[in-house]
């Protein structure tokens, strides 16, 4: 539901940088109109619903399940970025899902798709990090190939899972919270922006500098410790984290969706302003069907 949440929040201003957004809207706190209305979601969520169908269904990441699965839900009014375009497309004629990533890009993709619908991932394995970590790869190299696109989705869904391994009623010690991550993280590059996000944690910047230094960009490493700056420096509070990420601009669908599904693990859906929540489109699959997928890995979890 934070990821769903973020996304929505987000969508409206994807593309404006940070300064636009703060002139021309201050600090977004509403969900306002988008390009299928306030509260849609884009292929974010649409790609996170898909993962979690799978973990529903499957308990755990079937590969060739989840990239038909990634077919079958597409709607190309969502806003799907041109590499997973092609993607979908090789999927879609039969390409195997092993070499489906290759139609977009021969080394792989950098991008942040893998990652931003990890959630689901993070949160049924948050007790197992090792087992988390494996699920994520799998996850991601059903689209992405590229080492850094799938450090990124990894990297994801350890802070996810960390952070549901979090007392919600406690602030998150965000030293403690980067080291831990640093652990599983073999990317240097990653670990280099994980220890940045470290310094700017030590002191107020605004959103331009954070995305000026972490990053508001489609790529993974240019997104998913942005996202976790943006978690950690409001931790315990669902709203000014969003909007934190969203403040920031470039790709603040993805970013809002990455920030949302931390402070979700971490707080619980409660946490959640509930204007929000009631915003949501709520159609097939979408907030009363999200909720309802979630109580299902609940219980997978709990078994």
């Amino acid at each position: 539901m934070g990821t769903f949440t973020g996304d929505a929040l987000g969508m409206p201003f994807e593309g404006l940088s940070a300064g636009k957004i703060a002139r021309g809207f201050g600090r977004i706190e509403d969900m306002v109109e988008a390009r299928l209305g306030a509260g849609t979601y884009t292929d974010d969520t649409e790609m996170m619903i898909g993962l979690a169908e799978i973990l529903a269904e499957h308990g755990h990441v079937q590969p060739q399940a989840l990239a038909g699965r990634l077919v079958y839900n597409f709607n190309g009014d969502r806003g799907y970025g041109g590499g997973s375009l092609k993607v979908l497309r090789a999927l879609k004629e039969g390409v195997p899902w092993d070499q489906a990533p290759k139609a977009a890009f021969a080394e792989g993709s950098m991008g942040n798709g893998a990652a931003m619908r990890i959630a689901p991932v993070g949160v049924l394995n948050h007790h197992d990090l090792e087992q988390l970590e494996k699920e994520a790869e799998i996850s991601a190299k059903v689209t992405h190939t590229h080492p850094l696109g799938v450090e990124g989705a990894k990297l994801q869904a350890l802070a996810v899972g960390l952070a549901a391994k979090e007392d919600s009623k406690e602030r998150v010690d965000s030293a403690r919270f980067l080291e831990e991550l640093k652990i599983y993280t073999k990317e240097t590059s990653f670990n280099n922006a994980l220890n940045c996000a470290d310094r700017l944690l030590a002191r107020y910047h605004d959103p331009e500098t954070i995305a000026n230094e972490l990053g508001n960009e489609v790529t993974a490493l240019r997104s998913v410790p942005a996202s976790i700056y943006c978690f950690l420096k409001f931790n315990g509070d669902f709203k000014k984290s969003v909007s934190e990420a969203v403040s920031l601009g470039g790709d603040t669908d993805t970013i809002g969706a990455m920030t949302g599904a931390l402070a979700g693990a971490h707080l619980g859906v409660n946490a959640i302003p509930a204007e929000w929540l009631d915003a949501l489109e709520n159609g097939e699959k979408g907030r009363d069907y999200v909720m309802e997928l979630g109580r299902r890995l609940y219980k997978i979890w709990e078994q």
